[in-house]
């Protein structure tokens, strides 16, 4: 018997047919019709033809706003002007060798100039390359097996980065001594063995766990921003906990600023003023085109030495390409300070009207997160952790889905798990249009929500 389907998303295929289509090709090639989970929903994902701007357009014609950009990754849009005339140039010279170029040098030399913390770097080809170098990096150094990562961190896609990824109400365990859990059955019970899972935004706890762990741990890893789970901001307490604790046991500590970076020139570090002994970064370094780096204290980067005696091999064909290093080059020197902040305070005002027009329609939920990073959680609990997330998106269940399908047909783009960020050309106008947009589409869901989610009315 076929599954009976939900009157908005019968309207959204209505409005779609196109798209649908092409993914019904797509199924025929890709297991599901994608290549990428993070970018996948139900029932399909929109086919995009080409990007402007702030601006998308899709294959059947319709134009949106683009409150995605690649999960944060595009600082400046799409088609960036200096960007595209980088790359344009960069083409016919080669797009990548097996040799170090000089814009590698420079956009290397800008990033240090503006990390404090950073002395020396290695660029990669995705955060995921970063993260998982920079704990083979605190391996070597320390002698040291275990790895403490944070529950509903997400550090890319491999075994010990997902380890608690989703931190089920099932299986977590105490919020002291939460369980390693694995995130799908590729998950190794080794791997598990090796993973110390820390409550986020628990400084006593932090401190607790570091201690019983210390004599094991090679790194804690964590991101200033809980990005997957909600864009949940760390207390400056529990950075400068983790900071505190490693630093007196000599344990590496590793802030994955692959999201967060955009957040200021010296990224979330530097506003906290907290500096770790490795960084982890992508998206915005490479201007809209594959990259990862890594880079910290020049001591613990110098087991990448390709001289030393005993050097940690990494070996990455299209790490530093030529492609990538252009763009990256253009990108980050046409973003400075006074742009991080100007999209910080339009990310601010996304906030404050999304909570407003929440409040508005008589809807349980709240838009949290920094800067020019947002995500809407529709639950009105305060949102400390992972576990306060999960259980928001629990209580909401296929309205967050519903909602993320109505914005579309509203005209804005965003993840389908109704996360935010803020691009350069956006103004004003577009944060205006945004909240319009949240308006309509809660007057159109709001019937469905008292028939089917009561407890989302307030």
């Amino acid at each position: 018997m076929e599954k009976e389907v939900h009157p908005l998303v019968r309207e959204y295929q209505d409005w779609s047919p196109r798209s649908a289509a092409l993914m019904d090709r797509a199924r025929q090639v890709f297991p599901g019709g994608d290549t990428r989970a993070s970018a996948h929903y139900g029932p399909y994902p929109l086919v995009m033809e080409r990007g402007e701007g702030c601006r998308l357009f899709d294959a059947d014609g319709h134009e949106f706003l683009d409150f995605m950009n690649n999960f944060t990754s595009l600082i400046h849009g799409h088609a960036h002007g200096p960007t595209v005339s980088a790359v344009t140039q960069q083409v016919p010279r080669g797009t990548a060798f097996a040799a170090p170029s000089i814009d590698q040098i420079e956009l290397a030399e800008l990033i240090r100039s503006r990390v404090a913390s950073i002395e020396q770097m290695r660029f990669c080809s995705s955060g995921t390359e970063a993260t998982l170098m920079a704990l083979r990096c605190a391996r070597a150094v320390t002698g040291r097996q275990k790895i403490m990562k944070m529950e509903g961190g997400y550090h890319g896609s491999y075994e010990l980065a997902e380890v608690s990824l989703i931190p089920d109400p099932d299986g977590r365990g105490d919020i002291a001594h939460p369980n390693s859990l694995p995130v799908d059955k590729s998950i190794p019970d080794s791997v598990l063995a090796d993973t110390v899972v820390c409550p986020y935004n628990e400084p006593e706890l932090a401190r607790s766990l570091i201690g019983e762990h210390a004599h094991e741990l090679a790194a804690v890893i964590v991101e200033p921003i809980l990005g997957s789970m909600g864009m949940v901001p760390a207390s400056t307490e529990f950075l400068t906990a983790l900071r505190e604790e490693t630093e007196k046991n000599n344990i590496v500590l590793i802030f994955d600023e692959v999201i967060s970076l955009r957040l200021s020139s010296a990224g979330e570090q530097g506003r906290r003023g907290i500096t770790p002994d490795l960084t982890c970064m992508g998206k915005i370094i490479g201007g809209g085109l594959p990259v990862g780096g890594f880079g910290g204290r020049k001591d613990l980067m110098q087991v990448f030495n390709p001289d030393s005696r005993e050097t940690v091999f990494h070996a990455s064909t299209f790490s530093g390409n030529a492609l990538t290093m252009a763009s990256g080059l253009a990108t980050l020197s046409d973003f400075e300070e006074k742009d991080s902040d100007r999209i910080n305070r339009l990310g601010e005002q996304l906030r404050r009207g999304f909570n407003g027009t929440l409040s508005q329609h008589g809807i349980r939920g709240k838009a949290i997160g920094s800067g020019s990073l947002s995500n809407i959680i529709l639950s009105d609990d305060t949102i400390h952790d992972a576990r306060d997330a999960m259980q928001g998106m629990i209580a909401a269940g296929h309205i967050s889905a519903l909602l993320h399908l109505g914005m579309l047909r509203k005209g804005i783009v965003s993840a389908s798990r109704l996360m935010y960020c803020i691009s350069t050309p956006m103004d004003e106008t577009h944060i205006e249009i945004a909240i319009t947009a949240l308006s309509d589409t809660l007057s159109e869901l709001r019937p469905y929500i008292e028939a089917e989610r009561p407890g989302l009315i307030v």
